[in-house]
């Protein structure tokens, strides 16, 4: 490789080792100044720019993060909520002096992800996966090979992985806990998908807060709506359409709660007066929409702090230990619920 060959000739001219030469150009401080500068002036003399990857293979490091989201179309962009994982990356690992670096080239042949992070040279991995990707057996190779941290994004509990997520669990026994308290007896559950660790977690939530409230858990209230707004438009006509006494939805996400308000609003069942309705995520336009929805609130610029903070440590000092944080959550009431009419 040229750049490794002129660092080479560097080292040789200024009579110093490579590491030396990778020092100097690296600013680091236990180098002695007359030698730093002396390799500098050959720097100079040599009109010669240091090349990251040339870099990297000296240094051991690239200070590069990579990141993969999104399914194998990648929309993970449409995620109403994605950006405040990207910003909140962004600041954390720029902060301690890395690049981040987003995969998303669709051409690129997949067979092995570690080839692409061994061919990008990245220092470690942040996973926020969505669709099909959850499932990729070949992207969960990468924790094996790169330090790695999951976000929010984990196929099954079984998986021994770094792992942020929120506490899907409690949110979703608080928000049934919520309907429960206005007095709402029978609450149809439009669960995510059959999936995703958190799916699960928010089934499970909803089921122990029923059972704690004597309330008897009837598998037919859930249904999947695989976080689609039209999915659960479509679940939600389906289950009042029959014979039911459902006063309230629960939702998975507050896209598939949308969904539910579309559909009663067609069929003329007023929200909340005739049915309350709840959602998961608090993305920003739950506040605007009509009504406001009531909603469990992800802490997601915490969850992308967290992952950050955690991989950053990985890289520097791997002790082998798996590390798995469960940010809180925070029901957020707005107008989308309330109590039962008598």
């Amino acid at each position: 490789m040229k750049d490794i060959t002129n660092i080479r000739n560097i080292a040789k001219m200024a009579g110093v080792s490579v590491s030396t030469v990778s020092k100097a150009l690296n600013n680091y401080e236990d180098i002695n100044e007359e030698t730093r500068k002396k390799i500098l002036q050959i720097v100079k003399e040599m009109d010669y720019v240091p090349n990251v990857m040339a870099r990297g293979l000296v240094t051991k490091s690239t200070q590069t993060i990579g990141v993969f989201f999104g399914d194998q179309t990648n929309s993970g962009f449409d995620s109403p909520f994605l950006i405040d994982y990207f910003r909140s990356i962004k600041d954390e690992v720029g902060a301690a002096g890395y690049d981040l670096l987003i995969f998303s080239n669709q051409m690129r042949d997949t067979s092995s992800y570690k080839t692409i992070c061994y061919e990008k040279g990245v220092d470690g991995v942040i996973l926020i996966l969505t669709g099909n990707k959850r499932t990729d057996e070949k992207i969960h190779e990468l924790h094996k090979a790169f330090p790695t941290v999951y976000i929010d994004s984990l196929p099954n509990a079984k998986l021994r992985v770094n792992f942020v997520e929120s506490d899907n669990e409690m949110g979703a026994w608080e928000a049934t806990e919520h309907l429960i308290h206005l007095g709402h007896r029978h609450i149809l559950k439009i669960a995510g998908d059959t999936v995703a660790k958190g799916s699960y977690d928010r089934i499970e939530g909803f089921r122990r807060a029923c059972l704690a409230n004597g309330l008897p858990f009837n598998e037919d209230w859930i249904v999947y709506g695989n976080y689609s707004r039209e999915q659960a438009a479509l679940l939600t006509k389906e289950a009042f359409s029959k014979e039911n006494d459902f006063t309230a939805v629960f939702a998975s996400s507050d896209l598939m709660a949308y969904g539910v308000i579309d559909a009663l609003k067609e069929l003329g069942k007023k929200v909340p007066e005739e049915v309350s309705v709840i959602g998961f995520d608090d993305i920003d336009s739950a506040q605007y929409f009509h009504p406001p929805l009531t909603t469990v609130h992800q802490q997601r610029f915490q969850m992308g702090e967290t992952a950050s903070k955690i991989l950053l440590e990985l890289i520097k000092n791997n002790d082998g230990m798996t590390h798995h944080v469960r940010v809180p959550t925070v029901l957020v009431e707005r107008k989308s619920c309330c109590e039962v009419a008598n």
